[in-house]
């Protein structure tokens, strides 16, 4: 019978069978208690529960369904509520990040997931002790730094070419980088080195992975769809994912994420601002990994949030009206702000220690519409490019300026002094740990200026000066004194220049280099033609810090080459000065270690040779044993083109040479 023959009672019986049974839910998994609110009288309970659901609304995604205060006999609050939620996974956020919230000073709210008092009603009282997991000790993410290569001076690179991703060792002793790993589509875009290298990160279409330690072994895995960016702390406690993916619901973020890389665990969710409004990074970080800020986007003020708890500093808007930039020091916990000129005020640069938010320096400059930040790596001095305009002979002139304040925020009162630059301003760059600055400005890219000065005990004192360049970049060594000025995207032009001496080393060409990179030592630096950005002649030159080439490769599709960080220096500057002044001493041991380890090297290479010789003298032998074996077989077939030994063979070669010419002088 058929569902059609059927009668009334089967049918329904069988069209049953295809709706799947109602699942009651008897859990309490999306409600939590929350503990020590204040006690109330029947009048507040309205407001008691409009600031519990601002408090534990303000979470990502996170929407209170409803709260029931529990009640005495005279309808006064017994000190608990029960919240309940929409999802339970804003449940368990709440009872983990918001649990000991300071109401007031003598309120601190406790939090705690209503399925846990069933489970503790259920405690079983008898002790039983915990099974002993083996220990497993985690793999040294900075385990390559104590390997023989690291420890002689040798950096690690990765490159990027076709479906192949290379981790190099920069061994130019051999002749070329030695491959230590190679894969095939590891990524399914481009790599990136953490800030110290201890990770690699690799972007797939689900999220990216880390990879890390001696064998490179997977560290973790964050699930983010469609992330293109990454952006890891300075310390590499943190990262920041960002997916240009649209939110289905707005409560729930899903462009922007805030990791702790450790554990895996997903901090917090941000939306991304409107695309015209996007800069990358979208967070910058402060010194030692402890607050990550951005500016609101209606321009009131700056958000601060602690790490790990990402809450808001003070719970509040840092506000600053009308701010349009800020920048953190690198090394210190403070940053600076300016805020544009607006009739009748002048715009304003600020210094402001964090988290007390005291002013430590501030700065006035009449016309200012724009300002960049520009702080030494060590946060000893902070430059601020500002732009602005000055009124000409005639109301209708305007003619636009651009000067530098110059802020010694590592000195008392933190003194404060202007110097300016003709000619627009190309490029500005800070020598690593050090007092010069490197400045290309001009009218015209055919004919740039490059300008070094060095900051001085009380002034700014131009060093020294290059015209008619025609150059548009700045790379300085890590190590500070040496800096490559580069021409990328265009002919290529590269000058190596030595600013102790004010000593150009000379010039080279890398035809449409698109990126340049030293290495971390300085005594390397790489200029490379990215498939990204050119479709011809792509690959990498590395050069010496003198501007002599070392190495130099062509690639089909080549991608991406970047060198691998080294964590920050532990050696200060008067003990890295101490190390230079005895550099002859310690060029002699490493002299001798560089010959001992080119010695084995061709030692090792001529034994390869010697035993390649052997081999084929072997094979030639043996050879020649089967062929003289063969002879009676060649007699019988009739094949007599064996030779024979008593035969001579003369060979004739006439060689012409002139020995010596001789000019005589005939008299008549």
């Amino acid at each position: 019978m058929t569902i059609f023959d059927s009668d009334e009672e089967e049918l329904v019986t069988t069209l049953s069978d295809f709706e799947p049974p109602v699942q009651i839910d008897t859990s309490f998994n999306k409600f939590i208690v929350v503990d020590n609110i204040p006690v109330a009288p029947e009048a507040k309970h309205e407001k008691l529960k409009s600031i519990l659901v601002k408090i534990y609304q303000n979470r990502p995604g996170a929407e209170v369904v409803g709260i029931h205060l529990a009640l005495d006999a005279q309808r006064n609050t017994k000190g608990f509520a029960f919240i309940e939620y929409s999802k339970k996974e804003s449940a368990i956020d709440a009872a983990t990040s918001l649990n000991n919230y300071p109401l007031d000073k003598s309120h601190t709210l406790k939090v705690n997931l209503l399925d846990d008092f069933s489970k503790f009603a259920n405690f079983e009282e008898t002790y039983k002790p915990p099974t002993r997991e083996e220990f497993k000790p985690k793999p040294n993410y900075n385990q390559w730094l104590s390997d023989p290569k690291a420890l002689k001076g040798y950096d690690q690179f990765v490159t990027r070419y076709g479906d192949y991703t290379d981790i190099c060792w920069n061994e130019m002793h051999v002749g070329k980088p030695m491959v230590e790993k190679s894969s095939v589509s590891l990524t399914s875009s481009y790599v990136q080195w953490s800030n110290t290298g201890s990770y690699l990160v690799t972007f797939h279409p689900d999220g990216i992975a880390l990879y890390g330690g001696k064998d490179w072994i997977q560290v973790n895995l964050f699930e983010h769809r469609g992330v293109q960016l990454v952006d890891f702390s300075p310390e590499d406690k943190y990262l920041i994912t960002f997916a240009p993916v649209p939110s289905d619901n707005p409560n729930s973020p899903k462009s922007i994420v805030v990791w702790d890389v450790r554990s895996g665990k997903k901090l917090r969710s941000f939306l991304a601002p409107p695309k015209e409004q996007f800069t990358w990074p979208a967070f910058q970080w402060s010194a030692k990994d402890k607050y990550i800020a951005r500016i609101e986007q209606l321009e009131k003020g700056i958000n601060i949030y602690e790490t790990p708890s990402m809450n808001l500093l003070d719970d509040k808007l840092f506000e600053v009206k009308g701010i349009k930039d800020f920048s953190w020091s690198p090394t210190d916990l403070s940053l600076a702000y300016f805020v544009p000129a607006a009739d009748p005020l002048p715009a304003k640069i600020c210094l402001v220690e964090i988290p007390s938010k005291k002013l430590l320096a501030e700065k006035s400059i009449w016309g200012a519409s724009d300002a960049r930040f520009h702080w030494q790596n060590e946060g000893a001095f902070l430059c601020v490019k500002t732009d602005k305009v000055i009124a000409g002979k005639t109301k209708k002139d305007k003619i636009p300026t651009t000067s530098f304040e110059l802020f010694r925020t590592h000195e008392p009162n933190v003194p404060i002094e202007s110097f300016e630059i003709q000619h627009s301003i190309k490029a500005f760059s800070w020598e690593p740990r050090g007092k010069r600055i490197c400045i290309i400005h001009g009218e015209f890219k055919m004919n740039m200026f490059v300008s070094f000065f060095e900051v001085q005990k009380s002034s700014v004192k131009l060093i020294s000066k290059l015209e008619n360049r025609k150059l548009n970049t700045i790379f300085w060594s890590p190590r500070g004194t040496l800096v490559l000025l580069a021409n990328l995207g265009d002919t290529g032009e590269l000058e190596f220049y030595n600013t102790q001496d004010c000593e150009s080393y000379g010039t080279q060409e890398h035809l449409q280099c698109t990126g340049v990179d030293w290495n971390p030592s300085g005594r390397y630096v790489t200029t490379f033609v990215s498939h990204w950005k050119v479709q011809t002649d792509t690959g990498f030159n590395i050069w010496s810090f003198n501007g002599d080439l070392v190495y130099s490769v062509l690639k089909d599709r080549f991608f991406q080459f970047n060198w691998r960080p080294r964590p920050k220096f532990m050696l200060t500057n008067k003990e890295i000065n101490q190390i230079k002044q005895n550099i002859k001493k310690y060029q002699e041991k490493f002299d001798k270690q560089d010959e001992d380890d080119n010695k084995a090297i061709q030692h090792i290479e001529q034994t390869r040779l010697d035993n390649l010789m052997k081999e084929f003298l072997s094979f030639l032998q043996k050879g020649e044993q089967e062929y003289q074996a063969l002879e009676p077989t060649r007699k019988q077939l009739g094949s007599f083109e064996d030779i024979d030994p008593n035969d001579i063979y003369e060979s004739v070669e006439t060689i012409e040479e002139l020995i010596d010419v001789k000019t005589i002088i005939l008299k008549k």
